[in-house]
C-alpha cells in the first residue's frame, strides 16, 4: 500500500479527506503549515507539523488547493523540505477508488483486479488498463504526453462512437472550455492526418488560456453567456463540423450557447453538450425537472415530431427541420444535424 500524505486542511482539503475516508481509504497522514492546527485532529487523524515529517517515507503528497495556491505550496515543500517534484500532485490529478463501487470506464478493461480504497493518480490508473482495450482517444489521454485534460472516463467511448466518422476528412472543431489546453490537443491529434486539414478552436473566459494556442489551435477569450461575443465568433470562423460545450456548465451558459451556436454547426455536423449532471445541481441553476438544460433539450423530441402535431401548441420550427438524431448517455447529449428537410414521406412498395 502506498503511503499518502495530504497537505492542507482548508475547505478543499477537508472535503477531499472526507471523500477519501468515505471511499475506505486508510493510513492517511495529514499536515498543514498553520501552527494552530499542529497536534489537533481532523476526523480522528492527527495533523502534523511539516518540519517533523520524514518526507522521504511518502510515495505521494496530495495538495488539495486551487491552482494558484497549489503551485505556491509545491514550491514551499520543495524549497523547505526537499520534496521532489514527481511526488507532488494536485488533488485534481488523483482519483479515489472505493471498495463499494463498480466504475463506468466505457469499454476499457483493467489488466488485473484493481486495488480499491486507495488514492491513485490518473497516469497510475492508466498504467493498469489493457492498451488493446483502448481507442485512440483513450491512448492519447493515458499514454501520451500532453497538456492536462480532465474528462470522465466513459466519455471517450462516446466520443469515438460519434466522432470517428469525421476522421480522414478536413474538419473544424470548436470546444467551449479550454481548461489547461489538453483536450484541444487531443482533438487535433485524433483527427490529424497528412492529407487532411484539422482546425481546432477554443473558447474560454480565462485570458491566460490564450497562451495555450499552437499550430492548428486558436483560442477566443470571452463569456459563453455573452450573446454578442458568440455572434462575433460565428462571423470569424464560419461553419464547424463538431461543437462541444464543456464550458461553465450552468443552465444559463448551456442554453445561451446552444441558442446562439447551433446554427454554426454544419448541416452534417454534431453539437455535443457534456457534463449534463449539472442539470440536477442547484449550484449550477439546475434541479430535477427544473429549468435545466436537460429539460430544455427534451423539447427537441417534440420539435422533430412536430409535423405530426394536431394542435397549434406544437408547430414546426428551425430545430424540426435541422435535427436528425438526439442521443443521450451518462451526462452527455449528442445532437446530430441533417440537411434541412420540411416533410417526411411514407410509401408502400
Amino acid at each position: 500500500m502506498k503511503k499518502v500524505l495530504i497537505y492542507g486542511i482548508g475547505k478543499i482539503g477537508r472535503g477531499y479527506i472526507d471523500d477519501c475516508l468515505m471511499q475506505g481509504v486508510t493510513g492517511l497522514t495529514l499536515a498543514d503549515s498553520a501552527r494552530h492546527l499542529w497536534g489537533t485532529e481532523y476526523r480522528g487523524i492527527k495533523i502534523e507539523n511539516p518540519a517533523e515529517i520524514s518526507w522521504e517515507d511518502y510515495d505521494v503528497i496530495v495538495i488539495p488547493a486551487n491552482d494558484e495556491n497549489q503551485l505556491e505550496i509545491a514550491e514551499r515543500l520543495a524549497t523547505e523540505y526537499g520534496v521532489t517534484e514527481e511526488k507532488i500532485v494536485s488533488y485534481r490529478e488523483t482519483i479515489v477508488l472505493s471498495k463499494k463501487e463498480v466504475y463506468n470506464i466505457g469499454k476499457m478493461v483493467f489488466d488485473d483486479t484493481l486495488e480499491t480504497g486507495i488514492i491513485m493518480t490518473g497516469r497510475e490508473l492508466g498504467s493498469k488498463l489493457k492498451e488493446d482495450s483502448m481507442n485512440e482517444l483513450e491512448r492519447f489521454y493515458f499514454k501520451k504526453n500532453h497538456k492536462c485534460v480532465n474528462k470522465w472516463m466513459h466519455y471517450f467511448e462516446a466520443y469515438d462512437r460519434f466522432f470517428s466518422r469525421y476522421r480522414k476528412k478536413d474538419i473544424t472543431i470548436l470546444e467551449i472550455g479550454v481548461f489547461k489546453g489538453g483536450s484541444l490537443q487531443m482533438w487535433k491529434e485524433y483527427f490529424q492526418t497528412e492529407n487532411h486539414k484539422v482546425q481546432v478552436y477554443g473558447i474560454d473566459i480565462d485570458p491566460t488560456c490564450k497562451k495555450l494556442e499552437e499550430d492548428g489551435i486558436e483560442i477566443f477569450i470571452g463569456s459563453q453567456e455573452d450573446r454578442e461575443f458568440l455572434r462575433e465568433i460565428k462571423k470569424k470562423i464560419g461553419k464547424v463540423d463538431i461543437l462541444i460545450d464543456d464550458g461553465g456548465h450552468t443552465m444559463k451558459q448551456q442554453i445561451i450557447s446552444f441558442e446562439e451556436l447551433f446554427d454554426l454547426v454544419d448541416e452534417n455536423g454534431i453539437y455535443l453538450c457534456e457534463d449534463l449532471h449539472t442539470s440536477y445541481m442547484e449550484s449550477y441553476g439546475g434541479g430535477y425537472r427544473g429549468d435545466s438544460f436537460i429539460e430544455y433539450s427534451k423539447n427537441f423530441i417534440d420539435f422533430i415530431n412536430a409535423q405530426y402535431s394536431e394542435t397549434e401548441e406544437l408547430v414546426r420550427n428551425q430545430y424540426s427541420d435541422q435535427i436528425k438524431f438526439i442521443s443521450y448517455c451518462d451526462s452527455m447529449v449528442f445532437i446530430e444535424k441533417k440537411p434541412k428537410t420540411t416533410k417526411s414521406i411514407s410509401v408502400c412498395v
